[in-house]
């Protein structure tokens, strides 16, 4: 120990003698260091992460952790992704081989909470989770105040107007005063009393999601007004966790879960009148997926591109570290005599790699504590870039025990790694040279530099890989940006309203609607108003359908996507018509059975006739309708700007498939589409000030909000490219410099020979252009091979494309001829007479 102490000490004092080495040093590896424990950071905290719940190892999930939002299907086959309430209620009743299920909304509703009491009501925006009374218990939470809800509470529907709200609900609301617990606040059109309040480490199960209040799930009417998810079988609305038994294995009670989901599936089957209806009905099943980590749509968005991430800045710390290696070899240069006159005096060869080598690990901790804080900030920057395009993401990204060992461990390793060859190298001493008057000293011979070049050709087939990379990442963003919808994007304003949850039913929402169309076509600058059942880029609804068409299809053919437009849809997007007619407010008045088919659709289904006046029918089994085709359109994009055009059908919003419960109305406006915003909350307002505004944004918001992961990858990895070209420069500048001190007397010698200024420059810049067309070339080889792991995330081009792999190229050899021709030029400067006597 007292060994390891004067080491550390000497370490120390060697250290702080050397100010400029040190601090190239350190800023190195603090960005290395601090970029991967950024991106570790993020992706503990989306992917490794367990609930603060009693033994989460034991939670299993019965859905989808992936899924969420509502959904109407009856017939998805495979695994299931997500549970209505009477699945629920059957599973519960016939569980055998659980502890315990709850069953969970799967997405958190964004509420206006009111919190003041009768008198001078004050509300906030909150979010509120439907839970089953087995939420708690499940769970192993206890409220630090108050008490959970029990399942006695959530059994009759209505019944209980009870909740449980979060520590940071608590603390904000009511600034932590225990009198909360039995006061009443008001959540859509119920009033309800808490009971308690949970700890500050629990957010909820669902990732990335802070619930704020939760109730009983057989509130949902009395919450979520205007809608019954309660009764009906098709409605998916629920995830569903569980706890296995003590000593079951998860494939036993898949096995036995499943044994009761048949059951279930059996008796509603016989229901259905169609064969091939029941038969996809039974045609599904359960899987028991992990549930420690709780459920979230967030780790399926980012866990990929955080993957890539985390490979890129992996290979930035090892072209860092190369940078200090060279740095640690040019350094130890310098050293020679101390080390010869330490051999000489009896040193091991061991006990001095132990020296160089606690220099070394002193200065990858230190890299490490200034990498932890930069880690700080640069997680903090990655969330807000993540932000960007999920709606009320709350992630916490803590520094915990495993960022902390992944912290320490990264800083040992990259300690070895740069100090183990610099401290080989320098520990080859030739004692009688080193002692000799004149001694150059051998670590600068050739086998020092020799080492550095091999350093120096690794970095630039690493950097290579980056900016290959990034150039892809870039170029994807740019043609997905630039991808031709079909219609004009520049000029459209989305306005999505939810009129159910203000009590409108029936006929009643039909005409507001036509009220709200007409309120927003007085706005100056708007040039057409349209709705749609779901606007642009957002969800989309596809079925099974039948076609009185000659041409006969396969089953598994027979599907169409669908929207329900209203009046002008096409004029307002600017889709052109191409024969027919359109969608009118005739059509709507009477709630005419008539819809347009896309160009797509009518190639497909009607190749040798004309759809015109044709009929399809959405097969769906509990909403059949039957649609008259008045017209074709071209094909758009209107949910997805990857993949081949699709075949999709527009029907008469004012006779729907099923019911409407929101819609979003799109206005063309003549200026900036922004520029409406206050006159559409306004316009809304005069008519019902109670109708929610869900959302406003322009499509070409929706569309950023839509490539959220592709902007991450892409802005990323550009700065994490840029900054593994700096780094490749400052190396081969490094090794350049070296080298040309090392040969001062053979350049003064050739010039005194008579060798020009130009002559010299071209001497070392061929020498770097060699390092730097080796390394090209492995690093070329190894974009071609890795190509295929990020095949899935391009669009527009491929991983070999030619031209992103030359721009990529010609960005590494300008940086190379910068970084060589500096040194070259104090080369070709270089005094003779001055060189030979130094010699």
């Amino acid at each position: 120990m007292n060994g390891l102490w004067q080491d550390l000490r000497f370490a120390t004092r060697t250290l702080s003698a050397r100010p400029g080495f040190l601090i190239v040093a350190l800023l190195s590896l603090g960005l290395g260091i601090g970029a991967n424990t950024a991106i570790f950071s993020l992706i503990n905290a989306v992917m490794l992460r367990a609930l603060p719940v009693s033994h989460p190892e034991r939670l299993v999930l019965l859905t989808d952790p992936g899924s969420s939002g509502v959904g109407v299907d009856s017939r998805e086959t495979g695994s299931r992704s997500l549970l209505s309430y009477p699945e629920f209620e059957q599973l519960r009743e016939h569980n055998a081989v659980f502890s315990g299920m709850f069953a969970a909304q799967s997405a958190l509703s964004d509420m206006d909470v009111f919190t003041g009491g009768a008198a001078g009501e004050r509300s906030t925006k909150s979010h509120v989770q439907l839970v089953s009374g087995e939420f708690f218990d499940v769970l192993g939470l206890q409220p630090i105040l108050g008490r959970a809800f029990t399942p006695q509470e959530d059994r009759v529907q209505g019944a209980n107007p009870v909740g449980v709200i979060s520590y940071g609900f608590w603390q904000r609301e009511f600034a932590g005063d225990a009198s909360a617990i039995g006061r009443t606040i008001r959540v859509g059109q119920s009033s309800i009393q808490i009971l308690g309040v949970t700890p500050a480490g629990f957010r909820g199960v669902l990732v990335g999601a802070d619930a704020d209040l939760w109730i009983p799930i057989t509130m949902q009417q009395q919450v979520l007004t205007g809608r019954n998810y309660l009764k009906p079988v098709d409605t998916l609305w629920l995830q569903v966790v569980a706890r296995l038994n003590p000593g079951m294995s998860r494939k036993t009670a898949e096995a036995g879960i499943n044994v009761a989901f048949q059951q279930i599936l059996k008796g509603w089957a016989s229901e259905l009148s169609n064969e091939q209806d029941r038969h996809k009905m039974l045609d599904q099943k359960i899987d028991l997926r992990e549930g420690a980590k709780g459920a979230s749509d967030v780790r399926d968005q980012f866990s990929d591109p955080l993957v890539i991430l985390m490979a890129m800045v992996g290979l930035v710390l090892l072209i860092a570290c190369a940078n200090i290696a060279n740095l640690m070899l040019a350094r130890a240069s310098g050293r020679q005599r101390e080390i010869g006159v330490r051999v000489a005096l009896g040193a091991g060869r061991a006990r001095l790699i132990r020296q160089l080598m606690t220099e070394s690990l002193l200065i990858s901790a230190s890299g490490g504590l200034l990498g932890t804080l930069l880690a700080v900030w640069g997680a903090g920057l990655l969330l807000s870039l993540v932000s960007v395009g999920v709606s009320n993401l709350a992630l916490e990204v803590p520094y915990d025990y495993r960022v902390f060992s992944f912290t320490v461990a990264i800083s040992l390793l990259t300690g070895i790694l740069f100090g183990i060859a610099p401290a080989y190298r320098a520990t080859q001493v030739d004692v009688g040279r080193t002692l000799a008057a004149n001694a150059r000293g051998s670590i600068g011979g050739r086998g020092g530099v020799r080492t550095g070049r091999i350093l120096v050709v690794a970095q630039v087939a690493l950097s290579l890989l980056l900016v290959a990379g990034a150039t892809l990442f870039l170029r994807t963003l740019h043609n997905l940006l630039g991808q031709e919808l079909g219609y004009d994007r520049e000029h459209l304003t989305m306005v999505r309203i939810d009129p159910v949850s203000a009590g409108y039913k029936g006929a009643n929402v039909m005409a507001l609607y036509q009220q709200i169309r007409e309120k927003l076509r007085t706005i100056p600058g708007v040039r057409n108003v349209t709705l749609s059942n779901v606007g642009l880029f957002s969800g989309d609804s596809v079925d099974q359908i039948s076609i009185d068409s000659p041409t006969p299809q396969k089953h598994e053919d027979m599907r169409s996507r669908w929207t329900l437009v209203g009046p002008d849809y096409f004029e307002t997007l600017g889709i052109p018509l191409l024969r027919g007619r359109k969608i009118d407010a005739a059509d709507a008045a009477r709630g005419a059975r008539v819809c347009l088919v896309n160009e797509k659709f009518a190639k497909f289904f009607f190749p040798d006739s004309d759809p015109i006046g044709k009929h399809v029918t959405d097969e769906y089994p509990t909403t059949r309708e039957t649609y008259e085709i008045v017209g074709v359109v071209a094909n758009t994009r209107e949910h997805q700007l990857r993949g081949a055009d699709r075949q999709r059908f527009y029907a008469n919003l004012f006779h729907p498939i099923g019911t409407v419960e929101d819609v979003t109305f799109l206005l063309n406006v003549s200026r900036d589409a922004a520029s409406v915003f206050p006159a559409v909350r306004h316009a809304i307002a005069e008519l019902d000030q109670n109708i929610p505004l869900r959302s406003i944004r322009t499509l070409n918001e929706q569309i950023d909000r839509r490539l959220t992961t592709e902007r991450l990858i892409a802005q990323l990895s550009a700065f994490f490219g840029g900054v593994a070209l700096l780094l490749a420069a400052i190396g081969l500048y490094g090794v350049m410099s070296y080298s040309i001190s090392r040969r001062t007397g053979e350049i003064g010698i050739r010039m005194a020979l008579g060798a020009s200024q130009r002559g010299v420059i071209w001497m070392v810049l061929r020498e770097t252009l060699w390092m730097v067309a080796i390394g090209v070339a492995i690093g070329l080889l190894s974009a071609l091979a890795s190509g295929r792991l990020i095949r899935s995330k391009l669009f527009g081009l491929t991983p070999t494309d030619p031209a992103t792999l030359a721009m990529a190229i010609l960005v590494i050899l300008l940086a190379a001829v910068l970084a060589g021709f500096l040194p070259a030029r104090r080369a070709s400067r270089i005094d003779p007479m001055n060189a030979l006597r130094f010699e």
